[in-house]
């Protein structure tokens, strides 16, 4: 049958060493990534830093407190009673949405700047400054129930079904940064691994549904990479991994965010630029990224009550957060 190529021909041929010199060049930049921020590099896609405790307790003291905003408390809560009052409140905090999101709003502008200033704080300490072009704004802060509607995890990208976030519309060169900060992170957790290698260059695209990437299958399954809190997880974009709930109650609570090296042009010309994701492009440069809090102040115009608005209008649910400004927080 015409048109079908076969594993001889020169075509098959030069597809199959485009896809995999775009693997190996791909590895080389990530390796130089992990050899600059590693604690731990147990797997080719995934690599470990531990945090200083007090790096990591300072994210925690400012998450807290950002949690404990959206959920009008005049005090920062012990864990155990931030976590029962999450489980007890889920339903009715109005600016947390359905993929997980805590999404700031007018009145937690303040405390959301400490948090975002302290995760930046963090990540600068880890040494490869001169690598980083752009980072998403603001961090995620994702709380993950282990109880959840089961219409949701039919949602097309859901984080329970096995993805890459390219097929979101992620930039194919991003890292994706996970970092456990409270919670149930045994039992409602993330699970990593590799497709073929092979098949990587061709997976780095736009999907309508991540059911769509079901065939691409795990050959390598990261299994003993298990979170810690105060570890931060770096997955290359390439890597595939789904959130997964081994228990119906409690709740996970992290934060997360990609980002974009510098240095890797070739690596980008690689890849058909991606057109029609869900996801928009956060990322801000990189010297942006580390002034908030210290120079800038984001602000989120939205208030609580609008969002509550929204949420009962059954407004489609964002996958990140939109609609800030950057404001100086100096004059000149």
């Amino acid at each position: 049958m015409q048109g079908i190529l076969t594993e001889s021909s020169p075509q098959a041929q030069s597809e199959y060493e485009k896809a995999i010199a775009f693997s190996e060049l791909g590895d080389r930049l990530f390796d130089e990534l992990a050899d600059r921020m590693a604690t731990k590099r147990d797997y080719r896609l995934l690599f470990e830093h531990t945090l200083q405790p007090e790096l990591f307790q300072q994210i925690q003291l400012a998450a807290a407190t950002y949690i404990c905003a959206c959920l009008n408390s005049p005090v920062i809560l012990s864990e155990v009673e931030m976590l029962q009052r999450l489980l007890e409140a889920r339903n009715n905090l109005p600016n947390y949405m359905g993929t997980g999101l805590l999404m700031p709003k007018k009145e937690h502008t303040l405390a959301f700047n400490l948090f975002q200033k302290s995760v930046a704080e963090a990540f600068y300490s880890l040494g490869a400054n001169d690598l980083i072009d752009a980072v998403d704004l603001p961090v995620n802060l994702r709380m993950v129930y282990g109880q959840t509607d089961p219409e949701k995890l039919r949602l097309p990208f859901t984080s329970s079904k096995c993805h890459s976030d390219v097929w979101a519309g992620v930039h194919a060169d991003a890292t994706v940064v996970v970092l456990p900060l409270f919670g149930d992170i045994e039992h409602i957790t993330i699970e990593a691994g590799e497709m073929p290698r092979e098949m990587e260059l061709q997976a780095m695209r736009v999907m309508s549904d991540f059911d769509e990437g079901r065939d691409i299958p795990m050959v390598v399954s990261y299994t003993q990479a298990k979170l810690q809190h105060g570890t931060m997880y770096f997955n290359d974009a390439r890597g595939l991994h789904q959130t997964v709930r081994r228990k119906a109650e409690g709740l996970r609570i992290s934060v997360d965010f990609r980002f974009r090296r510098k240095f890797n042009e070739a690596y980008r010309a690689m890849v058909v630029p991606n057109v029609g994701g869900v996801e928009e492009d956060m990322s801000v440069p990189y010297e942006d990224w580390l002034k908030v809090g210290k120079e800038t102040l984001i602000v989120f115009d939205e208030s609580v009550e609008e969002a509550k608005q929204k949420r009962n209008a059954s407004s489609p649910v964002p996958l990140y957060t939109r609609g800030y400004r950057l404001i100086e927080m100096f004059n000149s």
